[in-house]
């Protein structure tokens, strides 16, 4: 379903909200928890249908200067590092990014990675060619999706991309409580905090909402793959 005009509107102010309630709190403070679990980088890239897609899109654009949203411990980073990408990767929890420096170091690749909030990105107009973001979106709930992807657009260079991939989500088993929006909130142990939220498709399309769709792909697994530009 399309999303109501005045929730864009009020996007920023409930967007600001969240950011500063406690329940955004233990959803950052799950993903710092989860990441200091691991002790060293994992280093095998997943198998992922889409996986090789990624780097073809962007080199057909010709793009230089990519930021990797929600980056973890840096996979994709690291591959399109390997592919002769300028990458920025941005994460809010600081120990995966030491995993991603680690890994950048045992491959002698140049990656800057920065800690940051994806509500709140801290970069300057026009600093990027292009954003990839794969299965991060599901992680925000609206107004902070609605806010992130109208930041995306300023932060990249006019006719820059987006290439975003977007999981099938929210259907298995778990223990939890619904935001507003339907966003959902862990409360079982493994995941006590994290926030996660399926966009249908048409939502989708609303929050890309001054985005140029170039391709809306669903796979067999229900993950869509998106490109835009500006």
């Amino acid at each position: 379903m399309k999303v109501d005009k005045a929730i864009i509107e009020q996007a920023p102010e409930k967007a600001s909200e969240l950011r500063a309630s406690q329940v955004y709190k233990e959803n950052l403070e799950f993903w710092h928890q989860a990441w200091n679990m691991c002790t060293k980088p994992y280093t095998k890239m997943p198998d992922l249908e889409y996986l090789p897609w990624i780097p073809d899109t962007l080199r057909t654009k010709n793009i230089h200067k990519v930021l990797d949203l929600g980056c973890g411990s840096g996979w994709l980073s690291v591959l399109l590092a390997r592919e002769g990408f300028q990458v920025t990767g941005i994460d809010v929890a600081d120990h995966a990014l030491d995993l991603g420096n680690q890994w950048a170091t045992m491959e002698d690749l140049k990656i800057k990675f920065d800690v940051g909030d994806l509500g709140d990105l801290p970069y300057e107009d026009n600093t990027f060619d292009a954003v990839v973001a794969n299965s991060i979106i599901e992680h925000l709930p609206l107004s902070l999706a609605l806010v992130a992807m109208t930041k995306l657009k300023s932060i990249i260079v006019s006719g820059g991309t987006f290439i975003g991939c977007f999981d099938k989500v929210g259907t298995g088993p778990g223990e939890y409580f619904k935001l507003e929006d339907g966003t959902q909130v862990y409360t079982d142990k493994s995941r006590k905090g994290m926030m996660l939220r399926y966009f249908p498709d048409e939502e989708l399309k609303e929050i890309l909402g001054g985005w140029k769709i170039d391709e809306f792909k669903t796979l067999d697994s229900g993950t869509r793959f998106v490109v835009a530009h500006t």
